[in-house]
């Protein structure tokens, strides 16, 4: 049986926790340091240990972590509680228990986020993206995706990302599993240009949303990728989001065309002006297209399948990839992030 949590204990730390928030909502530069000596006085010593260590050097040196930590408080009120309350509490507190004893009692791995793929439409056609080539028919449903989200949290998973095609081209259904489950945080990872005014009011109504933007580079490097007035486009849903005090984070694509500009103190300074709190880097991956029989929903089944959520790729075709990734991070882009 899926264990489902003390129900006192969960209602004293989501007061803990709305608590907390109130209090540091007065001052949080004067209540930030106080908060983790009580923290540390009432917590075991080696709970979350190098993470604490983390938050207190951050606190300690004011660096660029502590900076970020202000940021925070910049937000909508309602989106930064529901956060917190999510991603702290659920995700980290009660989750993160509930994961470790079904992963003791089953012996297995229980993810702590889970990625899926609402859809393989997308409202673009951007240079090396394998999305484009899937079609436009392959979606999962609201209720299987519901299903998915209500199945992760028996488990003790409360964080979802939605990657694609481009998720936002089932906007209203995402926006429907983020009002069906208040409890669990998501994340996009979205092109950005179906986001406009009404989004942003429904990101503020749900409050439990956050969409990871693409951008790859200046306007020359991005737009040859994606396409003519695509960074423009960007800039321009970063600004709203920002006048909402939305949260919002960029996912960039490093290539040898645009490796200059996205290991730039100029890049990482626009994305701050811009609002930006996070930014996360991928690279491209060639797809290939391997035999009916090794796309499957599990390596050992016998059927075909139909849906190529999970492609198993033959080492002896995948092993050149990795080699030729490796080699190019080497030769681009760890020196450029050095120099």
């Amino acid at each position: 049986m899926t264990p489902m949590g003390n129900p006192i204990k969960d209602t004293m730390q989501r007061f803990g926790i709305k608590q907390i928030l109130h209090y540091l909502e007065g001052n949080p530069e004067e209540n930030i340091p106080k908060l983790m000596d009580l923290f540390d006085k009432f917590t075991p010593a080696d709970w979350y240990r190098p993470q604490r260590e983390a938050f207190r050097r951050a606190i300690q040196e004011k660096n660029n972590w502590y900076q970020l930590i202000l940021r925070f408080f910049q937000l909508d009120l309602g989106v930064r509680k529901a956060f917190t309350e999510n991603i702290l509490l659920n995700a980290s507190l009660k989750g993160s228990a509930i994961q470790e004893e079904i992963s003791q009692r089953e012996d297995c791995n229980v993810p702590w986020a889970i990625l899926l793929d609402p859809t393989s439409a997308c409202n673009m056609h951007c240079t090396g993206c394998w999305a484009a080539e899937y079609g436009h028919k392959l979606n999962l449903s609201y209720e299987k995706l519901s299903d998915i989200v209500s199945q992760g949290k028996e488990l003790g998973t409360y964080f979802y990302m939605f990657t694609g095609g481009e998720p936002l081209v089932r906007k209203e259904d995402v926006l429907r599993i983020c009002e069906m489950h208040p409890d669990c945080m998501f994340l996009a990872f979205t092109n950005g240009t179906l986001i406009d005014e009404a989004f942003c009011q429904n990101m503020l109504r749900v409050k439990n949303f956050v969409p990871a933007i693409s951008l790859e580079g200046f306007e020359a490097a991005n737009d040859s990728r994606r396409g003519a007035g695509v960074y423009q486009k960007v800039h321009q849903i970063m600004a709203l989001l920002k006048s909402h005090n939305l949260p919002f984070g960029i996912s960039t694509c490093y290539t040898s065309r645009n490796v200059d500009d996205v290991s730039s103190e100029k890049y990482f300074d626009q994305l701050i002006d811009c609002g930006a709190l996070f930014s996360g880097f991928s690279t491209i991956c060639p797809w290939i297209t391997p035999p009916p029989w090794i796309c499957c929903p599990h390596p050992n089944s016998a059927s075909k399948c139909t849906t190529p959520s999970v492609l198993i790729v033959p080492p002896r075709l995948f092993s050149p990839w990795i080699f030729r990734t490796t080699a190019s991070m080497l030769a681009d882009a760890l020196p450029a992030a050095d120099a």
